[in-house]
């Protein structure tokens, strides 16, 4: 993975974790698993990502003397781990006190579309 990447995720997951200082303390411990299985996926996805990038979205199976296309390996793995990635993202989110402001609102989505 290259170093501009892993600079891009470490910026957005530090903004993340200014955002975790928001979150009652009663769910801190949850908050930070979350987290950190957050940091750990979204490194798992760009790996995920560069192979597909790399080797294409399909690949040769030969089992016996059959051979044929099948989605690659790390592209099932990608689906399945983003999807998981939103999920917990969404978990996260979830434990952030509701906000009256719309300011507060604002940063929030902000982040999230970037």
């Amino acid at each position: 993975m290259s170093s501009k990447k892993m600079t891009d995720i470490s910026t957005d997951f530090k903004k993340l974790k200014r955002l975790l200082k928001e979150v009652p303390q009663e769910r801190q411990a949850v908050a930070n698993s979350l987290y950190k299985e957050l940091v750990f996926m979204a490194r798992t996805l760009e790996t995920l990502k560069a192979q597909i990038e790399e080797e294409g979205p399909v690949s040769m199976f030969k089992q016996g003397k059959q051979e044929f296309l099948r989605e690659h390996p790390a592209l099932k793995a990608y689906n399945t781990t983003i999807q998981r990635y939103g999920q917990l993202y969404k978990q996260l989110i979830d434990l952030l006190p509701r906000v009256d402001g719309k300011q507060k609102q604002d940063e929030l989505l902000e982040f999230i579309q970037q």
